[in-house]
């Protein structure tokens, strides 16, 4: 069956309308509930001269598809805002944004305390792996020796 055949098959088809509906309902609910979870963080990175949507535009600043880049350039200064947003409660998605935008080598001095203690605290594991993987990049080579527990959970999710 070629795709355009499936497609008019599927427009024909209610059951799979509604499905649809529910889904793009579902899927637009989710976005007015993170914007409103992350919607401090925004204004708190907008008074520090930062003009994002969302913390994601930090972590896709140097993404090979261009049109997923709606932030380019360093933003070191901003680090400080998102180890404070490490203690805040934050939904699991904006949470790993926040996390994922301090995964940047030069962030060290910064943030590598405050992700060394979010990595000891988290329970969520999708969420200790990410901080894991920062924790790699983040951490000198002393650090790393000093606290081996993230690379096992490192390899133990990357092995899967």
């Amino acid at each position: 069956m070629k795709a355009s055949d499936l497609m008019k098959k599927l427009e024909a088809d209610p059951e799979y309308q509604e499905m649809r509906k529910r889904k793009d309902l579902e899927l637009k609910e989710r976005e007015v509930l993170l914007a409103a979870d992350e919607l401090g963080l925004i204004e708190e990175l907008a008074e520090a001269g930062y003009e994002v949507e969302s913390v994601w535009d930090f972590v896709n600043n140097n993404n090979r598809y261009e049109f997923l880049r709606k932030f380019e350039g360093g933003y070191a200064s901003a680090y400080s805002i998102l180890v404070k947003h490490l203690d805040i409660e934050h939904h699991p998605r904006i949470r790993e944004g926040v996390i994922r935008a301090l995964t940047e080598k030069d962030a060290n001095e910064t943030a590598s305390e405050a992700l060394l203690a979010a990595f000891y605290q988290e329970q969520n594991s999708n969420l200790k792996w990410v901080l894991a993987n920062a924790l790699r990049t983040v951490l000198t080579r002393s650090q790393k020796a000093k606290h081996p527990e993230y690379k096992e959970i490192y390899d133990a999710k990357s092995q899967l």
